[in-house]
C-alpha cells in the first residue's frame, strides 16, 4: 500500500526535471552577481562585458556593452531568456529577441536598499529561488544593521562625503539625490554635500570648496594609475577642501557603489572606515 502511494504521488505531481533548463544571457553586472549568488549560475551562458563577478561570470561569454547588445550576438548563444538591468537594449534588440521567442525580462528597480533586496526578490522568482532569494535578503539586511550600529558608536554622522564619477574638462561629475552613493551615505548617517544635485551632475569648483568635503570616494576607474590618487587631491577645488589636503579619497568599485550588488555591505564598510579616520584626526 505504501509504495502504490509513493507511485501515485510521483506521476500525479508536475516535474521541473522533465522541463529544459533556462538558458540566459545576462546583461548588467548586478543581474549577473545576484543570479549567481541565488546559487543559479550554471543557467547564465553568456554576460555582457560588465559582469565580471564572480570569477565564473567573468570566464563566460562576452557580447558587448549592456546598453549596446545586438540582437545577432545575443541569439548565437540559443538563448531562452534574456535578463537585463535598466537601460539594457538597444530597444530594437529587445523587440526582435521577442519576435524571435526568446524571454525578455528587464529588471528596474530604484537605487537604494529597498531597490537591492527587491531586485533580489525579483530574480528569484524567475529562476525558481525564492527561498534563496530570501536568505540572501537576510543576510545582507542583518550585515547592513551591524554596519550602521558601528557608525552610530563611532559617531560619524554629519561627516561630509562626495562621490565622484568623472573628471572632464567640464567639471567634476558628481553623485547627487535619487543615486546609490547618495542611499549608501544615507544608510551611515553621511552628508551628501552633492544631495541637492538630481542624479549624476556636474558640480563646480567654487560649490566643492565651499562644502569643504571631509571625505571623497571616486569610481575606481579614476584611480588607474601610479599617481592618480594625488592627481585628484591635487585637482584644484578638492585640494582647498579638508578630503584634499589629507588626500582622503579612496576608489569603490563601480559594480558595488554604483550597481545593485549583493556585495553592496562589503563598500559600506569601506565608506565607514575612511568616515571613522576623519573623526580620529
Amino acid at each position: 500500500m505504501k509504495l502504490l502511494l509513493i507511485v501515485l504521488v510521483l506521476f500525479s505531481t508536475p516535474s521541473l526535471a522533465n522541463e529544459p533548463p533556462l538558458r540566459i544571457v545576462s546583461a548588467g553586472a548586478s543581474v549577473t552577481e545576484i543570479l549567481f549568488a541565488l546559487e543559479r549560475g550554471n543557467l547564465v551562458i553568456a554576460t555582457d562585458n560588465t559582469s565580471l563577478y564572480p570569477e565564473k561570470a567573468a570566464a563566460l561569454p562576452k557580447l558587448g556593452y549592456f546598453r549596446q547588445l545586438s540582437s545577432e550576438g545575443v541569439l548565437a548563444q540559443m538563448p531562452s531568456h534574456l535578463f537585463g538591468a535598466a537601460a539594457t537594449g538597444p530597444k530594437s534588440m529587445i523587440e526582435q529577441l521577442k519576435a524571435a521567442h526568446v524571454t525578455v525580462n528587464i529588471f528596474t528597480q530604484n537605487r537604494d536598499m529597498d531597490g537591492l533586496y527587491a531586485m533580489i526578490s525579483a530574480i528569484a522568482d524567475k529562476v525558481n529561488a525564492s527561498d534563496q532569494g530570501k536568505a540572501l535578503n537576510r543576510r545582507i539586511k542583518k550585515r547592513i544593521a551591524t554596519l550602521k550600529e558601528q557608525a552610530n558608536h563611532q559617531g560619524i554622522e554629519g561627516v561630509k562625503a562626495l562621490y565622484i564619477v568623472a573628471n572632464t574638462d567640464r567639471g567634476l561629475t558628481v553623485a547627487g539625490n535619487h543615486t546609490l552613493p547618495d542611499a549608501l551615505f544615507t544608510e551611515l548617517a553621511l552628508e551628501n554635500i552633492a544631495h541637492s544635485l538630481d542624479n549624476f551632475k556636474v558640480m563646480n569648483n567654487e560649490q566643492i570648496m565651499l562644502a569643504n568635503p571631509d571625505i571623497i570616494f571616486v569610481a575606481s576607474h579614476l584611480l588607474a594609475g601610479a599617481t592618480a590618487k594625488q592627481d585628484l587631491c591635487g585637482h584644484g577645488a578638492i585640494k582647498q577642501t579638508y578630503a584634499g589636503k589629507h588626500c582622503l579619497v579612496e576608489a569603490l568599485d563601480s559594480a558595488t557603489s554604483l550597481g545593485l550588488s549583493p556585495r553592496i555591505p562589503d563598500t559600506l564598510q569601506r565608506i565607514l572606515s575612511l568616515a571613522v579616520q576623519v573623526t580620529k584626526d
